[in-house]
C-alpha cells in the first residue's frame, strides 16, 4: 500500500463509510420514503432515526480497520442495489411498486422463486471465496477484507432477500390478491 494512503487509512475509510452510508440511507430514501419497500425489518420497525444512527458505524476503523473495510464494501454494494431500481420505483411511485412486487410474489411458484433469489448470495460468495484466495492473510492482504465484505453483503442478501419476498407473499394473502 502507498506511504499516502496507510498514513491516512483510518481518515479514508471513515470518509467512505460516511459516504457509503449516506448513499444507503439516500437511495433507501428515495426509493421508499415510508420505508414500505425497506427489506431490512429492523430499519422498518425502528424507522428513519434507526437508519441515521447507522452513520455512527464510521467510526469502526479507528477501532480495526480490517472491519472498516467490510462495513464500507457492504455499504457501498447496498447503495448499488438500491440505485439500481431508482427510475422504475420513482416512475411508479412507493406505493404501487410494493402492489406490483405483491402481485408478482402472488403469482410466482415459492419453491422456485426462493431458489432463484439465492443465486445472487452465491454468486457474491463466489466472489468472495474468490478473493480470500488471491488474498488469504488478513495481516497483510486489505482484499481480505474486501473479500470479507462482500461475503456479508452476501450473507445480508441471503437472509433479507427471502423474507422480503415472503412478506410480500403474506401481504398478498392478507390483501387477498391472487
Amino acid at each position: 500500500m502507498q506511504p499516502a494512503i496507510s498514513d491516512h487509512l483510518v481518515r479514508l475509510l471513515v470518509v467512505g463509510i460516511l459516504i457509503s452510508r449516506i448513499g444507503d440511507i439516500g437511495t433507501t430514501y428515495l426509493a421508499s420514503p415510508g420505508l414500505k419497500l425497506e427489506a431490512n425489518p429492523i430499519v422498518r420497525k425502528f424507522r428513519w432515526w434507526y437508519a441515521f444512527l447507522t452513520l455512527f458505524v464510521c467510526v469502526i476503523p479507528y477501532w480495526n480497520a480490517g472491519a472498516g473495510i467490510m462495513v464500507m464494501v457492504v455499504s457501498f454494494l447496498v447503495s448499488t442495489s438500491n440505485s439500481m431500481r431508482l427510475w422504475f420505483i420513482r416512475a411508479l411511485g412507493e406505493t404501487e411498486y410494493f402492489h406490483l412486487q405483491v402481485r408478482v410474489a402472488s403469482a410466482a411458484n415459492p419453491v422456485s422463486s426462493l431458489m432463484l433469489i439465492l443465486l445472487p448470495p452465491v454468486f457474491m460468495a463466489l466472489l468472495g471465496i474468490s478473493l480470500w484466495v488471491v488474498y488469504p492473510d488478513p495481516a497483510i492482504d486489505p482484499g481480505y477484507w474486501f473479500a470479507s465484505g462482500i461475503l456479508v453483503y452476501g450473507a445480508v442478501l441471503a437472509v433479507y432477500s427471502p423474507l422480503h419476498f415472503l412478506r410480500l407473499r403474506r401481504e398478498a394473502r392478507i390483501s387477498g390478491v391472487g
